[in-house]
């Protein structure tokens, strides 16, 4: 299932980064956005008051040219971003080849109700059974983002990369102005 796409014109700007091999080609963006779009599980990296980072595990999706999460107002997540807003989402293969992928950005927490609505209907069509029916292990997660009883963050990227390993390696900045 496909979720809401982001606006071609808002596709940042590309370059192969130092770190690859001789050789090696950027990965596209079409190509990332692709994988950020079917990727379901990724790994948060928020920073504390104290300036120690926490990372966790959580249920994101690439939507509307941007990044989606949810969680309670009680995590430590939350409490992270209401005094520190930057973040990095990261997701990979956890083997010794194939893509990994990290978008760093500013997490806004979003309250209007419209995007509220596009967000839920897109973690649906994102997650599907396992948001909507009763058997799914986040069940009723889209009601909960209608309802405003989660935190609905959007990480507004200002740069990503993919990172190729293998035969060949890359690394691929991407950079929104």
């Amino acid at each position: 299932m496909s979720t809401p796409t982001a606006d071609n014109s808002c596709a940042p700007q590309t370059s192969l980064g130092p770190f690859s091999s001789p050789g090696a080609s950027p990965t596209p963006w079409e190509a990332t956005e692709w994988a950020l779009r079917h990727i379901q599980k990724f790994h948060l990296c928020t920073v504390r008051r104290d300036g120690r980072p926490h990372v966790t595990p959580l249920l994101a999706i690439w939507a509307l040219g941007a990044m989606w999460f949810t969680t309670g107002d009680r995590e430590q997540k939350a409490k992270n971003l209401s005094s520190n807003q930057a973040c990095t989402l990261s997701t990979g293969t956890g083997t010794l080849t194939g893509m990994d992928y990290i978008i760093e950005g500013i997490a806004s927490l979003v309250t209007d109700q419209p995007t509220r609505e596009t967000a839920a209907t897109a973690f649906e069509q994102a997650y599907g059974w396992q948001l909507t029916r009763e058997d799914g292990t986040w069940y009723q997660l889209g009601d909960a983002i209608r309802t405003g009883n989660v935190q609905l963050y959007r990480v507004q990227p200002d740069k990503a990369f993919a990172f190729a390993t293998g035969s060949e390696s890359s690394q691929t900045r991407y950079r929104w102005s």
